[in-house]
């Protein structure tokens, strides 16, 4: 068998090898990955005075000196205002958020607006528009939130359930608010500021606030709210009070 000589061979050699660098810089560059930006995170927290939550035990102590367990806890939080402070503009996000102190606390956020603020604004429940029967996804978490059609329609603002020591003996309370007139509106004066890339915005639910201020709350004189106008009426101002806010970077 005849062999091409080696002076044959050194230019297909090279014509090779030109073509091989020609191709290799028309190949675009393969793109770095990019890492997906860190989703901020709305957590909310549940405290009784600052001890933990921990259900079914009769741990805590209300203003009005009865002790108390919790068995429940469930509402909706909407209309979240971070007011701005230092030239930041007032940023708003609108919810709802079904939370269940036993699971659902956490929440993602599409983007927060980075800025000092002074504090912020929230409703413990829906707003008009939403609280009418049927408005929301019929979720379990939506359908067992229903307020009765007969008493005026809409969702519970919030279920909170357990028991209460009254001459020695455990009693049931089921602190349940719904109704326009008695949607309550949360103040939470606590400066924060948001630096942005995946942080949290940090709620607290101190659930003795519900019976302290402004009217102290006597669960011997009114276990079950519903219904009562009054008794929602007290509920609804002392919840003005029971969040705070802050932001974890």
């Amino acid at each position: 068998m005849h062999r091409p000589s080696a002076p044959f061979l050194l230019p297909v050699l090279f014509g090779l090898s030109i073509l091989a660098t020609s191709c290799a810089k028309d190949d675009p560059a393969t793109p770095a990955p990019v890492a997906p930006a860190s989703p901020e995170i709305m957590r909310v927290a549940h405290v009784v005075d600052g001890l933990p939550l921990t259900y079914d035990t009769l741990l805590y102590t209300n203003e009005a000196g009865t002790t108390f367990s919790v068995s429940r806890v469930e509402y909706y939080l909407s209309e979240l205002v971070l007011i701005g402070s230092g030239g930041t503009a007032n940023d708003t996000l609108h919810g709802p958020w079904y939370v269940n102190a036993a699971g659902t606390t956490d929440f993602e956020l599409t983007s927060l607006r980075t800025g000092t603020y002074s504090g912020a604004t929230m409703l413990l429940g829906l707003p008009p528009e939403l609280n009418l029967t049927d408005s929301l996804p019929n979720t379990i978490e939506n359908i067992n939130m229903a307020w009765p059609v007969p008493m005026g329609g809409g969702y519970h603002f919030i279920k909170f359930e357990g028991h209460f020591l009254a001459d020695s003996a455990p009693h049931g309370f089921a602190m349940h608010i719904g109704r326009n007139a008695f949607l309550p509106h949360c103040e939470m004066p606590q400066g924060f500021t948001i630096t942005g890339g995946g942080g949290k915005l940090l709620l607290t639910f101190n659930l003795n606030e519900v019976f302290r201020s402004p009217h102290t709350y006597d669960l011997a004189s009114g276990n079950y709210s519903m219904g009562s106008a009054v008794l929602m009426g007290q509920l609804r101002d002392n919840c003005a009070n029971s969040f705070t806010i802050a932001y974890e970077p």
